[in-house]
């Protein structure tokens, strides 16, 4: 758990996808009002939950995109009055009674005027959503890239690396499958988010990116625009 920025925290915590180690973020955003965002959360604790009450109320629990849905059924059972956020496709969360609102390009009311939103086209797949924080000019993604720098094993930095995602800031050979069909689409999505004023990139799964990350972004995409 650090801070970012005064109003910005992430969670750090390991992860493994058919065996190898990605690592994954929570980002939270504390709102003008004191609220709380929590975007793509990581499985639930309870001393977690207990630093969480100490910064603000959680109000708003965000699903980025249509993968990152592992762990939101336990933070939601643990802040029932918080709303739930996701993208259109989403599988749904049964079982106990959910606030929830589909997320679109339509920045939503709680963060209004402190987070600007979104929705990847031609990713049909995921939807991610992507987030623009300008009070800490951060650019908040969840797979659009990977930036991983350490491995545990020679094996797992071979598998990343052909997957395009060791050392290497940017999409996954993997990720690229998802809107190859409509690059035209997903390039105009690309140009869309180049349009916010970012100097930080927050991403789920790697390092972030503290400075130059408009101009590194963009030259992740430049095969695109």
């Amino acid at each position: 758990m650090r801070k970012v920025h005064e109003d910005v925290w992430v969670v750090d915590r390991p992860f493994r996808l058919m065996g190898l180690g990605l690592g994954v973020r929570m980002t939270v955003v504390r709102l003008s009002s004191g609220g709380l965002v929590l975007h793509s959360p990581v499985g639930y604790e309870a001393g977690l939950q207990e630093w969480l009450d100490s910064l603000g109320e959680v109000c708003a629990i965000i699903a980025p995109n249509c993968e990152h849905n592992l762990f939101l059924a336990e933070w939601i059972r643990a802040y029932p009055r918080a709303v739930y956020y996701h993208p259109a496709g989403m599988v749904p969360i049964k079982g106990f009674p959910v606030q929830e609102e589909i997320l679109d390009d339509a920045v939503a009311e709680a963060w209004r005027g402190e987070l600007e939103q979104h929705v990847m086209r031609g990713l049909p797949r995921l939807n991610e959503v992507v987030f623009y924080h300008k009070k800490s000019r951060a650019l908040i993604v969840t797979d659009l890239v990977f930036n991983i720098t350490r491995s545990a094993s020679l094996l797992e930095k071979l598998l990343l690396r052909l997957n395009g995602a060791y050392h290497h800031f940017g999409p996954t050979r993997l990720f690229k499958t998802f809107f190859m069909k409509d690059k035209a689409a997903f390039g105009a999505s690309i140009k869309r988010l180049l349009e916010w004023d970012f100097e930080r990139i927050i991403l789920s799964h790697g390092e972030i990116v503290e400075q130059d990350g408009k101009e590194k972004f963009r030259r992740a995409f430049d095969w695109l625009l």
